[in-house]
């Protein structure tokens, strides 16, 4: 009896998995070489269209020829996904070499023979092959490959929203929730706004002592949210709440076009500037809608020292006191009827925003059509696919292995 067919053929599985590995990396190399080179404006490309086609399907293949080939990576990060390749063979090689050592210790070869079931190189092969195939595929999914552009017709609604949001030091008071500041549910909330919108174009203001704009009117809400997680009180060197100065300076950013118009001012309601009235006023001449969210408690809390680090103390006055924090609805309430809006106010780490969301909605704007605009088709489905396949391979091949151990 031969003694490798009770022990693992490590060296052929080896020899077997590099020689794969070979011939795979030199067709990708060889496809990456076709991909880059092949130009589809060349007239012998397009010459390969036969003219027997119908006029539908060559006018398709016409316009795909008046292309080059453009291929990226939507996340390439997720291609170091394939390290698992690697380490997953590193793990299997280790287990093997062990389990020789124990099947050596059995004894002789009649002894294997009775106790142990024939391994064969080809079983160990495909085991590697589908898995490896599995987490091939699976890594280009998630990288999500780009190729080719469709043309679709949009629409959208040319409705302007712009975000005042208060980052005075009175924002950084953690009365609603002791493990979170006012300003950290002010900015989970406004990510949950922007995941609401359907089209409206959305800009950010923060302010303090002073305004600053923080983002201009965009459609891009991914940027939008982007700045959103940016924003942290350190921002304004100048600190207070000067309400008045953060709605002048929002009014200022809105363009003049004619179309619906709506301002979100979100704040703990401590004014210690003044001037809300001129600027209340702008708003209307500009037809600026106003909806306010108060953030914070009636009994308050002390502003601390450091935002982040609440052990480093509160902030003291003169008469040796803690400074304390509390939401001022009252004003709020004022300020938005004076605007002919409307406030909401909230001691909730996740503050209901529907009447927000609905003000939004009802926002008498029109719908501006965009035809012919062209999307980057993602192709992820295919390698999705493979690897779904793959995987149920896979997992076959070990089931029948370990019934046929049984056997």
């Amino acid at each position: 009896m031969n003694k490798s067919k009770y022990t693992y053929p490590i060296t052929q599985l080896v020899k077997k998995i590099l020689l794969f590995e070979g011939i795979f990396i030199a067709l990708c190399l060889v496809l990456g070489v076709l991909i880059k080179g092949l130009d589809f404006k060349k007239a012998w490309v397009k010459d390969l269209v036969p003219n027997t086609m119908q006029d539908g399907a060559k006018e398709l293949a016409q316009n795909y020829t008046d292309q080059s080939i453009d291929v990226s990576l939507l996340h390439p990060a997720y291609l170091l996904v394939l390290l698992l390749i690697p380490l997953f063979f590193g793990i299997e090689w280790g287990f093997m070499r062990w389990k020789n050592k124990k099947i050596n210790a059995l004894g002789s070869i009649q002894t294997q023979a009775i106790l142990l079931p024939e391994i064969q190189v080809k079983p160990l092969f495909w085991k590697y092959f589908w898995l490896r195939n599995t987490l091939f595929f699976l890594a280009f999914a998630l990288a999500q490959p780009i190729f080719g552009a469709g043309k679709v017709t949009s629409t959208g609604r040319n409705a302007e929203i712009l975000i005042a949001l208060d980052i005075s030091n009175s924002m950084n008071v953690r009365d609603i929730n002791p493990t979170e500041s006012r300003l950290s549910i002010a900015k989970r909330s406004l990510i949950q706004l922007i995941n609401s919108l359907r089209g409206e174009k959305i800009g950010i203001c923060v302010f303090a002592g002073n305004a600053y704009v923080q983002l201009p009117l965009t459609g891009d809400y991914d940027a939008a949210k982007m700045y959103v997680n940016e924003i942290e009180t350190d921002m304004v060197s100048q600190q207070g709440t000067n309400i008045g100065e953060a709605l002048l300076n929002s009014a200022r950013m809105y363009s003049k076009a004619k179309n619906a118009k709506l301002l979100l001012l979100v704040t703990d309601g401590e004014n210690h500037e003044g001037g809300i009235d001129e600027s209340l006023k702008i708003l209307k001449d500009n037809q600026v809608q106003l909806a306010i969210l108060g953030l914070g408690t009636k009994q308050g809390g002390y502003v601390p020292n450091d935002p982040y680090k609440p052990e480093f103390g509160y902030k003291i006055l003169e008469n040796g006191k803690k400074v304390v924090s509390k939401l001022n609805p009252k004003m709020l309430v004022e300020i938005a009827q004076k605007a002919n809006g409307f406030a909401v106010t909230s001691a909730s780490s996740f503050p209901d925003l529907e009447n927000i969301v609905d003000q939004i909605r009802n926002l008498k704007t029109g719908e501006s059509e965009v035809s012919d605009v062209e999307v980057k088709q993602n192709w992820y489905q295919i390698p999705l696919f493979l690897g779904i396949v793959c995987l149920l391979f896979y997992l076959g091949d070990v089931k029948s292995r370990k019934l046929k151990v049984k056997n």
